[in-house]
């Protein structure tokens, strides 16, 4: 007898990204959703088929009928890597661990698989629906955090503190884009840079706010202090 067994998800990075705004987290819900209609429709379980969307909406009419399994099988293998990412970025691990009794060893086996890059060589011996049902048990799991992801993020439209946030972030942003913060060697450069920078903007701030105020200000030294923050 052979179990399915869910690993932890992976620790989280020191700089996590941004939760997707709106427009992003459309497209991610649609990505799985187009998902995991195409698994469906490529396994046709039972009630399952009936909930997926017309095949007609997966696969382009020039299709013939006699191609369509394989091109679905094309369609899963593109969309992969894609989905993969979207899980793990939800907090959903992907990742299990397939027990069974091996009868030539004579002992138990423990296989490490990923529910969605290694979908195609998920084992089916003893129970291929079990595969089935872990898959959508997982891509079911991130639509929910998505759902509640889209409600919050039709709030974060309107809140000013949101867009407050993209500004201050914005120096980690280049950082990651340049590739600073791929690494865990660079990860504490890019963070003493972030607060170099942050000291700096609270500074001009605060420069500015007593400016409004009208209170007057010893340019000479705080211009001095600036570049001192600059040099470190």
């Amino acid at each position: 007898m052979s179990t399915i067994q869910p690993i932890p998800a992976p620790e989280r990075p020191l700089f996590m990204q941004p939760a997707p705004g709106y427009c992003a987290t459309k497209r991610i819900l649609k990505r799985i959703h187009s998902f995991q209609d195409l698994i469906r429709h490529r396994e046709r379980w039972g009630p399952d088929i009936q909930i997926a969307c017309p095949i007609e909406e997966l696969i382009p009419a020039n299709i013939p009928v006699p191609e369509r399994h394989q091109y679905l099988d094309k369609e899963i293998l593109r969309m992969m890597r894609h989905v993969h990412r979207d899980l793990n970025y939800a907090g959903v691990s992907t990742g299990v661990y397939h027990k069974h009794w091996d009868a030539v060893e004579q002992k138990e086996q423990r296989d490490h698989y990923d529910l969605v890059l290694d979908y195609f060589r998920l084992p089916r011996q003893d129970d291929a629906y079990k595969a089935y049902e872990t898959m959508m048990s997982v891509l079911e799991q991130a639509i929910g955090v998505y759902d509640g992801r889209l409600k919050q993020a039709k709030w974060d439209l309107f809140n000013p503190v949101m867009w407050v946030a993209h500004v201050v972030r914005l120096p980690i942003t280049v950082m990651e884009r340049a590739g600073l913060a791929s690494h865990e060697k660079t990860a504490d450069m890019v963070l003493g840079g972030y607060a170099r920078f942050m000291k700096i903007a609270m500074s001009v701030i605060l420069c500015l706010i007593a400016l409004g105020l009208g209170v007057r200000l010893p340019w000479k030294d705080l211009v001095l202090r600036l570049f001192d923050l600059i040099a470190k």
